[in-house]
């Protein structure tokens, strides 16, 4: 919200305090086994000694005054008499290394500094320095010094973390700080009274100490100055805060976790009212936790964001027991007053709400600039018309209401401990080292929910990582040096010659110990030789003479054709491959290898056991699954229409290949019904699908009439106790064009059978025409063999994995929605949206996807998931995927419905960047993939969620990477194998055609069609839950991302 720019100072407010209450107390401090106090009197008379001082020096106004001492009230009286004095207050800590205090005096061109004894011996002899003995008691008293610094006037000098390696000067203004505290006090300190004890908790160097001072001392509060080693342990600060009946304590994100782990909220003793924090997104679980015990009942929580650029904090958020939290973190709330905040494009222009953009903050709060505003890296401040912004570089959302949401980050900035850091800073200095020649920092998880940096480095044989320990630690402050530096012969490069950083934060996450396994000592199996392995990736991609070193998946394959080589290994040699295994040695001769080392020898299942003849036959997991959604209002949504656009088309071929097609494929007549209580699938002899014609060659408008058509068609249901459960209608149009429309019910076809139907269905008219047979493989199985096989499967070995990976996963992913209520008469109604990416962005897409080494799909999965974390502000988001689950070599050719449903859990924490997202995406595919033959249903069964009236559990958001068309490129028999799949889809010159149908299957779908040139991507929508307005922004928000993540990707 916007204000007047304030007309005072935070000293000329606290000036006011301890002239109307002298006497009450201001600072209390616990040192040498004894509590020092200080009024405000006190507090006030010690600072105008310093400013006496300060000013015989002949310093000029605004000139910057370091204060370097230990952490004691001292500090207090030393950074209020540099800012009374009219000097901007530059905070220094004795935990920085002495050329990090070189560093920063000399960037400040501070010429004096207040110091105690520890910071005396800190200095050693780098500045002129004041020692705080002139502000002892026993000094005579100094008048109010004639200085009265102005709200225009520079306050603070702050330094946060430079991406070019320099740290950045930020120059904060009175009145910046000023506007700040009188904000705070109408909304925190008011509601609590007077004298209130708040806990300054802050490092005396970080923005929040400022803030945490300046406002409880001008609001006539009490400041409790948190020692170091009672601020870094939960216990010891739980019981300090309840000796001194702390009112108010301000601390970073991580830490409120360890203290609501450390009991925080039990203990009913306490006079704590107000929690506040910020630095990092605060998850919502740990404030529930908090609210929800005893003394954390009347507690209230504010989650505070802002830069330092901005004052310190530019939004707030107030909760309490009664405040709704949907998300897994907290949104960042409102402006404070006198602040701007919205959210803007590229361009700087404003997004609408709920649209994604980057934060941007005006008004009062904003600091005067950077120190050295020429620098790179300094381009955060901007003008827009007559108006000062900041661009701080995170994504937000705003909401219908003005309500922030924070969505990550732009670059490659952390938050370490509430810390800002920039990894070029870090590396930067690392390179300074003598004998390092290369060095690259990263981020990952710790598994506590805060971050640890990690340095890779090239160095001379001479240094050790403990050498290039040894001078981080002695360059930088302790939260700066990494917690790991692994040497290595060389970093990895994208082609754009940056250094690969997600590549680098995937090594190391994976960094574990290494256990030797005794069964690694077994007996080898007959090897498996590179160059066979290499004749396999031929036949599977449609290549030619590939090298044992080529990529599997930068030659042209994907997740679908991975599934075939694994199954094409199975064939040739019984072997157990396990998907990852491709994922993670994509070349024949890693291949070769991983498959010859394998610890334990498994043989691959030999053919399907042929089912006994029977009146009937159990459902697979998957027929089971789709039986039920029919059941339950999906007679509709599970009709499959397949479109197709040809010449001329001659009728008795067509009917003719119809029936071989139909005869070749069980599942083509194939019924279900249920008998003593159980669904049972029923293959009949004999059966045909149904042709008729429909004659639109005069129609005024042939195209809508022949949609129509389509339609009328999909939205006849199917009986799943009368086989055929598929219809065919001949669509003759103007100028002896046609349309082929098949329309199939779900529960006996799925997107790989649509393709080898199309491929088979076209080989067959083909011969028709030349009154041949067509030459089409021997199906080694029929679908009744895989129904019985899987239904008698051994799964027990599977569920330990899922239930461990999806422990504690969310029952359903929230999203935000148009409409609240939904109509159980109306399940499955729904609507598609669709875009098409140009030609260059489809490129540089498949371009990351072979930088990053993983396959599109996960690519765009990881687009997805960023997307719904920017729409949730959830960190834990599971995406269910649909997997063509051919999980035996034998059902590859066969028509049915073989998909499972499998849940992919992401956490696309606020500061992943999006390599490092894809890098987790990939491997939680991969993973996911490795044990996709455990039915979805199996997996429900076991973690029994929560059901949601009209949502599908643990998967109501799906994914859907859809490329069957190049599946069948080559056989495993051999590139150019006359196998009887023909190069086109169907008959001559043909296309599918894309028909928008009005239903859904699941809240919503993201499908990407990929056929190898530009990528169209479709979301299918809940019609009760959205507008088509919202999805059409999802759309746009899913592009403008990937043009984002590819900006500096060359196609």
């Amino acid at each position: 919200m916007s204000a007047p720019p304030t007309t005072t100072t935070c000293i000329a407010l606290a000036r006011a305090q301890a002239a109307r209450e002298p006497d009450a107390p201001a600072v209390i401090c616990e040192r040498d086994g004894r509590t020092h106090r200080l009024s405000h009197g006190e507090l006030h008379g010690r600072a105008n000694r310093l400013a006496a001082a300060l000013l015989s020096t002949g310093l000029p106004r605004g000139a910057p005054v370091a204060v370097l001492t230990a952490r004691t009230e001292w500090a207090i009286s030393a950074l209020l008499g540099v800012m009374s004095a009219g000097f901007a207050h530059l905070p220094l800590t004795t935990e920085y290394p002495v050329e990090r205090i070189r560093l920063l005096l000399s960037e400040s061109g501070c010429r004096v500094v207040v110091a105690d004894e520890a910071g005396r011996q800190a200095l050693a002899g780098l500045c002129e320095f004041l020692e705080l003995t002139v502000l002892a008691p026993d000094q005579s008293d100094a008048p109010m010094p004639d200085v009265v610094p102005e709200p225009g006037d520079i306050a603070a000098l702050l330094f946060t973390s430079g991406s070019t390696g320099t740290p950045k000067g930020v120059l904060v203004e009175h009145g910046g700080l000023a506007n700040l505290v009188e904000g705070l006090q109408e909304m925190l300190y008011a509601p609590l009274g007077g004298r209130t004890v708040e806990a300054l908790s802050a490092p005396l160097v970080f923005d929040a100490a400022l803030q945490q001072t300046l406002s409880c001392l001008s609001n006539g509060g009490t400041l409790l100055l948190i020692g170091d080693a009672d601020r870094r342990d939960p216990r010891l600060f739980l019981n300090l805060i309840a000796r001194h009946r702390v009112g108010l304590i301000n601390v970073v994100t991580p830490f409120l976790g360890a203290l609501v782990d450390a009991g925080l909220g039990e203990d009913g003793g306490l006079a704590l009212r107000h929690v506040v924090t910020g630095g990092q997104a605060v998850p919502t679980a740990v404030v529930r936790r908090l609210l929800d015990r005893p003394a954390g009942r009347d507690l209230v929580i504010w989650n505070m964001y802002g830069p330092t650029e901005a004052t310190v904090d530019a939004t707030c958020l107030r909760v309490d027991r009664e405040t709704p939290l949907p998300g897994s973190t907290l949104a960042l709330g409102t402006a404070l007053p006198g602040v701007t905040v919205d959210v803007r494009d590229e361009r700087l222009e404003p997004v609408a709400p709920g649209e994604i953009g980057e934060i941007c903050i005006g008004g009062a709060g904003l600091a005067r600039g950077y120190l050295r505003p020429t620098r790179p890296g300094a381009a955060g401040f901007t003008t827009l018309g007559r108006a000062r912004i900041y661009r701080t570089g995170d994504l937000g959302r705003l909401d219908a209401d003005g309500g922030l949401q924070f969505l990550g980050r732009l670059d490659d900035q952390y938050k370490v401990r509430g810390y800002r850091i920039e990894p070029g800073e870090i590396g930067n200095v690392l390179m300074s080292c003598a004998g390092v020649t290369e060095a690259a920092v990263v981020a990952v998880p710790d598994g506590a929910g805060d971050t640890d940096l990690v340095a890779f480095h090239i160095a001379e044989d001479s240094v050790s990582d403990e050498d290039v320990r040894a001078y981080a630690r002695a360059q930088l402050p302790p939260w700066m040096v990494p917690s790991r530096f692994l040497r290595r012969a060389a970093l990895p490069h994208t082609p754009n010659g940056k250094i690969d950083r997600a590549t680098l934060a995937d090594e190391a996450a994976a960094l574990l110990p290494t256990v030797h396994d005794p069964v690694a000592a077994l007996p080898a199996p007959a090897e498996i030789d590179a160059t066979e392995i290499a004749r396999l990736f031929d036949a599977v991609l449609g290549t030619s003479g590939l090298s044992p070193d080529a990529d599997f998946f930068a030659s042209g394959g994907h997740s679908l054709k991975a599934m075939r080589l694994v199954n094409a290994i199975s064939a040739r040699w019984r072997r157990i491959v396990a998907l990852g295994t491709v994922y993670s040695h994509p070349n024949p001769r890693e291949l070769a290898r991983a498959i010859n080392e394998q610890d334990r020898v498994d043989a691959a299942p030999s053919g399907l056991p042929r089912a006994e003849v029977a009146e009937d036959y159990p459902l697979s997991y998957a027929q089971q699954r789709l039986w039920t959604l029919h059941q339950l209002g999906g007679a509709l949504a599970y009709n499959v229409p397949i479109v197709m656009e040809q010449g001329e088309v001659d009728r008795a071929a067509l009917e003719e290949a119809l029936s071989t097609v139909v005869e070749r494929h069980e599942s083509l007549r194939t019924s279900f019904t249920v008998r003593s209580g159980e669904v049972r699938q029923r293959v009949h002899a004999e059966g045909a699908i149904p042709l008729r014609t429909v004659d639109l060659s005069t129609a005024v408008d042939p195209r809508q009439a022949a949609e129509q058509v389509v339609r009328d068609d999909c939205e006849t249901p199917f009986d799943l106790a009368d086989a055929p459960l598929g219809r065919a209608v001949l669509i003759r149009l103007p100028d002896r064009r046609s349309w082929l429309v098949l329309t199939l019910h779900h529960i006996i076809c799925d997107g790989w059978s649509i393709v080898v139907l199309s491929r088979e269905l076209n080989e067959a008219y083909r011969a028709s025409l030349h009154g041949t047979r067509p030459e089409l493989p021997k199906l080694p199985a029929r679908y009744r063999d895989f129904a019985v096989w899987d239904r008698g499967r051994d799964l027990a070995s599977r569920a330990p994995a899922w239930r461990e990976r999806l422990a504690g996963v969310p029952d359903h992913l929230p999203l935000p929605v148009d409409f609240s209520g939904w109509d159980e008469q109306d399940v499955f109604r729904g609507g598609t949206r669709s875009h098409t990416f140009d030609e260059e962005l489809s490129a540089r897409l498949r371009v990351l996807a072979t930088d990053a080494e993983c396959t599109p799909a996960a690519v765009f999965l990881g687009l997805f998931g960023w997307l719904l974390h920017r729409l949730t502000a959830l960190e834990d988001i599971c995406i269910g995927m649909g997997t063509a689950a051919r999980i035996h070599p034998d059902i590859e050719r066969l028509v049915g419905f073989f998909v499972n449903v499998l849940p992919v859990r992401l956490f696309p924490g606020p500061d992943m960047d999006f390599p490092e997202l894809v890098a987790h995406t990939s491997a939680a595919l991969t993973a996911a993939l490795e044990q996709q033959d455990c039915p979805v249903d199996v997996l429900v069964q076991d973690l029994n969620p929560k059901r949601t009236a009209g949502t599908q559990p643990l998967t109501n958001v799906m994914f859907a990477y859809q490329n069957f068309a190049d599946v069948f490129a080559a056989s495993p028999e051999g590139p150019g194998s006359t196998d009887g799949v023909a190069d086109e889809l169907f008959l001559d010159q043909s296309r599918l055609v894309e028909i928008p149908l009005d239903t859904a299957k699941f809240d919503l779908t993201l499908y990407v069609h990929d056929t190898g040139g530009a990528l169209r991507v479709e979301f299918e929508y809940d019609g009760r839950l959205f507008r088509p307005g919202t999805v059409d922004r999802y759309l746009a928000a899913l592009e403008r991302l990937a043009r984002a993540v590819t900006s500096e990707v060359r196609a």
